[in-house]
């Protein structure tokens, strides 16, 4: 468990819900843990074909007149769309949809800039589906939204810098946040190409501009986790990147590839250290941040003693688990790390294992492409090899 001074560390940063030091739903959103807003289940009271939408507020009284799209997705990539009104009750239907194997569903709920979305699913060839929303009030003010973790992974490839950066945000307030009009623009270095993201079935959406990327969509109470990359020319024997973080912070990690005479260092950090797992060594800097100390903005990377010849024989989504694996703990440094490292190892196996039963089971429902199944599989597994890895070296056995 993150230690109690952490948590209150993270209550104090919004003060509007100091009264949340006794609620466990604050601890509840950081940690991912709530309701569901959007839930979808086969019906046997409606007939075949048939989709049944509800939309409600938190209060679970009925929301008439709420815009409801149904996406409908075949097997052969066609894409088409329909909407209809809810009536008085909150409720409207999509009659007459096909039930075979080549066509899935996704009913969206837009409201005041949020949006709230089923996962896909197939109808039952007897038997009708009911989707219930929670249409939750939304707020333009971030002042709950909290970057609970930020990392930046660099790794080095021939003549360039291929960075992973990656924001675990959390909104601890009632309301679903809603990312400025026109999106939130984040300036990248200059010189920057091949920008990619991972996909997301949730409201959030990342997009290159001409500067950097622009987010868009909304955040309910909960956590997100948004991820991106990008290279950056690297031809040299140093890197400096100077990368805007706009979300206010409590802890921010940079990981970098290392080889013998290669320094790591970023401003304001605690001085970075290397660190070994199995035949891999990286450079580590972390900061912890406390109420009333300044935002992580900019974050200021200086890299030297960089290697020529080639790419360094290192895996940056490795380096950057590994890390997660250590977490807080290297911040607080307690005074039995042996300890310490062995209950976060015990505790990230048991994650990893619960992680890709899950991920199999929502690829058997199709709630997740393949193209996402893929990559989130093979970051899962390529970790839990590493800790068990590590285990092993730590036992002797």
């Amino acid at each position: 468990m993150i230690r109690a001074a952490v948590w209150a560390g993270l209550l104090a940063w919004a003060p509007a819900i100091a009264f949340a030091q006794q609620d466990q739903a604050v601890v509840n959103r950081v940690l991912g843990n709530v309701p569901e807003l959007v839930t979808s289940t086969v019906d046997g009271a409606l007939p075949a074909g048939t989709i049944r939408v509800e939309v409600v507020d938190p209060d679970d009284a009925p929301a008439p007149k709420q815009a409801v799209r149904l996406g409908i997705m075949e097997q052969s990539g066609g894409r088409e769309s329909t909407a209809c009104l809810t009536d008085e009750q909150g409720i409207c239907d999509f009659d007459g949809l096909k039930t075979d194997t080549k066509h899935s569903y996704r009913v969206n709920v837009p409201y005041q800039g949020a949006r709230y979305s089923s996962t896909p699913f197939r109808l039952d060839a007897e038997k009708g589906q009911r989707v219930r929303v929670v249409r939750l009030p939304t707020t333009k003010d971030d002042r709950r939204v909290f970057q609970v973790l930020g990392r930046t992974m660099i790794e080095f490839r021939d003549d360039r810098a291929h960075i992973t950066q990656e924001a675990r945000l959390s909104n601890l307030g009632d309301s679903t946040y809603v990312f400025p009009e026109g999106g939130l623009g984040i300036p990248l270095p200059e010189g920057f190409k091949a920008f990619d993201t991972m996909a997301v079935m949730t409201d959030q959406q990342l997009t290159a501009t001409d500067g950097g990327l622009e987010v868009t969509g909304s955040i309910p109470p909960g956590r997100v986790n948004l991820m991106w990359t990008y290279d950056i020319p690297a031809s040299g024997t140093s890197l400096t990147l100077e990368q805007a973080v706009p979300f206010a912070t409590m802890e921010y990690q940079v990981v970098s590839d290392y080889v013998d005479g290669m320094s790591l260092e970023v401003e304001g950090f605690q001085v970075a250290r290397v660190h070994e797992g199995g035949d891999r060594r990286f450079l580590v800097a972390g900061l912890l941040r406390r109420p009333g100390e300044p935002p992580v903005d900019p974050l200021r990377i200086h890299i030297r003693g960089i290697p020529g010849g080639g790419p360094l024989p290192y895996l940056a989504v490795a380096i950057a688990m590994i890390f997660g694996l250590l977490g807080l703990s290297l911040a607080l440094r307690p005074a039995d790390q042996s300890e310490a490292f062995a209950r976060l190892r015990e505790r990230r196996r048991g994650e990893l294992l619960d992680e890709i039963a899950s991920l199999e089971k929502q690829r058997a429902a199709e709630r997740v492409g393949p193209r996402f199944y893929e990559q989130r599989r093979r970051e899962l597994t390529d970790e839990l090899a590493i800790v068990l890895r590590m285990e092993r070296e730590a036992t002797g056995h």
